[in-house]
């Protein structure tokens, strides 16, 4: 049944790890399982939580209108709420302390160009 399996697209992007003997997270995903927009931002997040893929997992929250508690219930699997937590803060115009959190944010001004470019409202 393991053959069945397939990478997901972020795992199939993402870069080679930077050793050869480093370990590499190999994510996968059951092509049956239909996968929702909150399991989308997630899997952006999981082998990079820096400003590019954290503005993208915003992206999608903001275009998709993913519900707070949905994505955080969805997050708690991949231990990524306290990220979450941080992104919605962020989108709610609620910073904390930047340099306590655990995902690299976009600036503001930052994310207003990419919700141009990508035409997010």
């Amino acid at each position: 049944m393991v053959n069945s399996w397939r990478l997901t697209n972020v795992a199939q992007h993402a870069p080679p790890p930077a050793a050869p003997a480093a370990p590499s997270p190999v994510q996968l995903a059951a092509p049956e399982e239909e996968r929702t927009p909150a399991d989308v931002a997630c899997h952006t997040l999981v082998l990079d939580r820096g400003s590019r893929r954290v503005s993208y997992a915003m992206l999608l929250i903001e275009e998709l209108d993913i519900d707070q508690e949905t994505l955080t219930e969805v997050a708690r699997w991949y231990d990524l709420d306290a990220a979450v937590a941080a992104m919605y803060q962020a989108l709610q115009g609620r910073h904390k302390d930047l340099n306590e959190l655990p995902v690299v944010l976009p600036s503001e001004s930052e994310f207003i160009a990419l919700k141009e470019q990508y035409g997010v409202s």
